[in-house]
């Protein structure tokens, strides 16, 4: 039993790497390169929770480095490589709308409930 494997999308038109930080020493943390518009995927992850994802972006002005995603630790494992401005790129949590949707027999409490 684990934790489903860190995948990050490269929304960008550019390469980039950068490592895959976990929180515990027994986990090995995960260099990773991935190009335009695909999906580099961990070969491994176990029951480690990440802590950070750096990436560093190469474009043809040289290599920017992105906002880190960082956290104290999470099970969270699809993220995203974005642009936010001509140099401005960041890592980010990709947000699955279906783990936010509310469940078919929820009922909205009642004032009395609340």
């Amino acid at each position: 039993m684990g934790y489903p494997l860190v995948e990050i999308y490269n929304s960008t038109n550019y390469v980039v790497s950068g490592n895959v930080d976990y929180a515990s020493i027994f986990c090995s943390n995960d260099s990773y390169t991935v190009t335009p518009l695909t999906t580099w995927k961990a070969s491994s992850r176990g029951v480690c929770l990440l802590t950070k994802i750096t990436a560093t972006v190469k474009t043809p002005n040289g290599d920017i480095v992105a906002i880190p995603y960082e956290s104290s630790g999470t099970s969270y494992s699809q993220f995203a490589i974005i642009q936010k401005t001509p140099t401005v790129f960041a890592v980010t949590r990709i947000v699955n709308s279906a783990e936010d949707a509310i469940p078919e027999d929820y009922v909205e409490p009642t004032t009395q409930q609340k």
